[in-house]
């Protein structure tokens, strides 16, 4: 048996939304504003790692933790564009303008500010250099004509060593690699996995923030599928662990995320637990 997340010690997770205006009207109004904003960056190759969206009196205070895609990144490269710019690009479009005033009165809300953290620019060239090193011998395996997913996932695992995003997101892009691969390179892919879990904990990559104090490393990872692997007629599940992953409880930083992939040969059910100091 696989070990169970108990939803009642798992650490919870900051809240998306600082409602200071008791107008039902205006929360209602700013879910249907931001989950338009984050389709309109997905359509863009731009994934919302982080977002925080604030109401107080007149104003609104939309706050969010970017992270751009290969492919988008060496085009706003090219072109020369810079944060400021994009922000620009994206009021031109008038189906957004016409949006929020259309959500927010101007008796209601007259100003939105915008606060953006590009997570590409505190990647750690080190730490992704000796990723790429030490895992480009799979890219024929798991990655063939997809190396530009490849180097997204790289990115994020620095960003998940440098404690800068949650299980979610990484299992989310464990999904994505899954989901196009074919029945005969699930152990492959498992074998990649356990590979990737000993360079995490082995190395013990000791991150150092700006006021030089240690960020908490990893110290345990544990993962978990259920489904027909390797497509065979009855679902099966598979167990991958390296370091110590202790039961859930208040006293331990433990981050779990679970997903579901959905492939041809049926539906997929992934667990992931990452133990930190």
């Amino acid at each position: 048996m696989g070990q169970k997340a108990n939803l009642l010690t798992l650490k919870k997770q900051k809240k998306d939304f600082n409602l200071v205006n008791l107008d039902t009207k205006v929360f209602l109004y700013s879910l249907q504003f931001l989950k338009y904003f984050e389709t309109l960056l997905n359509k863009k190759n731009i994934w919302i790692i982080k977002k925080t969206f604030s109401i107080s009196s007149s104003n609104s205070y939309l706050t969010l933790e970017l992270f751009y895609k290969s492919a988008k990144t060496a085009f706003y490269k090219r072109k020369g564009f810079i944060i400021k710019k994009k922000m620009s690009a994206f009021n031109k479009n008038q189906s957004l303008l016409n949006l929020f005033n259309k959500n927010f009165p101007l008796n209601k809300i007259n100003n939105l500010i915008f606060n953006i953290r590009n997570l590409n620019k505190e990647l750690d060239s080190l730490i992704l250099a000796s990723l790429y090193n030490k895992t480009k011998k799979f890219i024929n395996n798991i990655f063939i004509r997809r190396f530009n997913l490849y180097i997204d996932f790289l990115k994020l695992t620095t960003l998940l060593i440098q404690d800068k995003i949650c299980a979610d997101k990484f299992i989310y892009l464990l999904a994505q690699i899954f989901k196009a691969l074919s029945k005969r390179v699930h152990t492959r892919f498992l074998f990649f996995l356990k590979a990737l879990f000993k360079i995490l904990i082995s190395n013990n990559f000791n991150v150092v923030n700006l006021d030089n104090n240690l960020i908490s490393s990893i110290l345990g990872l544990k993962f978990i599928i259920n489904g027909k692997l390797q497509g065979k007629p009855r679902a099966s599940f598979s167990c991958i662990q390296e370091g110590s992953v202790p039961i859930q409880s208040f006293a331990k930083n433990i981050d779990f995320a679970k997903n579901h992939v959905y492939t041809l040969y049926g539906v997929f059910g992934i667990r992931i637990w990452i133990y930190r100091k």
